[in-house]
């Protein structure tokens, strides 16, 4: 067991020896750190393809000691075969000695194995980030031929594209609306919301990325999203069939449990992205602004009272088209999204000027 400790000791010293120059890569191994890599003259290539070479070093390490256990485990089961066949209590006892022996030469190999295993890992990690260096290192911001939107990716023919936008997903947020002033307090308070109950439910269904260069270009698609404004009073809102106003009363006989404007619309972005490296992660902060317009699809008013339920579907004075703002950031799995519309939820002149806003995650991305 020593001579394999100290061949092993050697082996994997030689391999650090092999590689070691001015600036390390420090791979662990086990309980220790091993140096296996220099990058002399700071040359991407030249450090990635010692990697590879150390990484074969290892690779070949584990064929040699998997060898040895296999012998081991073969030894292993002939002892246990004496150790059932013999009588004699010489031969037993020095039977015995010998298969913890064995046992404990097994135990170390599974040991070693297993370190050598997570240097591999460690080594295929180094590996990554190089090539990701590298991605960006080679990069030429001046060169069309370096990135591609996903109107190539439509032919069969594409080259990988080089930026990639963040629209298609599922999003959950929070809806309330502001008046001219950008306050939630109305002239009417009959028109306020309960924010946390208002619920805007979004799934963007398509994506198009179309790039300036590698970490910036515009992102469009088309998504659904559903807008739920739960009124905060216990009120009827309707159109006034004579004058055409959306008006807002109290109501004195029911007692709604649920009162909310419910509408739902097709939605078109056009966003300005741009994505911020971090340090050698292959993932990047990306932040985005831009516009998104609206079609109404539906609108209705959903009363729920006494364990009745009431649908009133109707325009409600709410323009069929309309447009806003959005703004977007993210790392990894967090995304934050706000917007802001910039027409009035009700048409001019038929009812309080209040203009939507919303706020949330998307929960998971496509």
């Amino acid at each position: 067991m020593k001579k394999i400790s100290l061949l092993l000791f050697y082996m994997l010293l030689s391999v650090a020896i092999t590689f070691a120059q001015k600036d390390t890569t420090k791979i662990r191994l086990g309980d220790t750190k091993i140096i296996i890599i220099d990058n002399e003259g700071n040359d991407d290539d030249e450090k990635l393809e010692k990697l590879e070479k150390g990484k074969e070093k290892f690779e070949l390490l584990i064929e040699e000691k998997e060898k040895v256990q296999e012998k081991v485990q073969e030894e292993l089961e002939l002892l246990e075969k004496q150790l059932k066949n013999s009588e004699d209590k010489e031969i037993l006892k020095k039977l015995e000695e010998d298969l913890v022996k064995q046992e404990a030469l097994q135990k170390d190999l599974e040991k070693e194995l297993n370190a050598l295993e997570k240097g591999i890992e460690d080594i295929e990690e180094e590996i990554e980030k190089e090539d990701w260096k590298n991605d960006d290192d080679e990069f030429d911001w001046d060169a069309d031929e370096d990135w591609y939107s996903d109107w190539d990716n439509l032919s069969p023919f594409s080259k990988k594209k080089k930026f990639s936008g963040h629209w298609a997903g599922f999003e959950l947020g929070l809806n309330n609306y502001v008046n001219a002033d950008n306050k939630t307090t109305l002239d009417d308070p009959l028109f306020e919301l309960t924010p946390e109950a208002s619920w805007v439910f979004t799934i963007n269904f398509i994506e198009f990325s179309i790039p300036f260069s590698k970490n910036m270009g515009l992102v469009t698609g088309m998504g659904s999203t559903w807008n739920n404004y739960h009124y905060r009073n216990n009120v009827n809102v309707y159109e006034d069939p004579t004058s055409g106003i959306i008006i807002a009363e109290p109501e004195t006989v029911l007692d709604y449990k649920k009162n909310a404007l419910n509408l739902w619309y097709l939605t078109i972005p056009l966003i300005f992205e741009f994505q911020i490296p971090v340090a050698e992660s292959p993932h990047r902060i990306h932040v985005g602004f831009g516009a998104v317009g609206s079609l109404k699809l539906t609108s209705k008013m959903v009363q729920k009272y006494d364990g009745s339920k009431s649908k009133n579907r109707s325009d409600f004075q709410i323009p069929g088209l309309k447009y806003g703002l959005t703004a977007r950031i993210g790392y990894r799995f967090i995304k934050l999204f706000v917007n802001y519309d910039l027409v009035p939820l009700y048409k001019d002149n038929r009812g309080p000027e209040v203009f939507p806003v919303s706020a949330g995650i998307t929960l998971l991305s496509f």
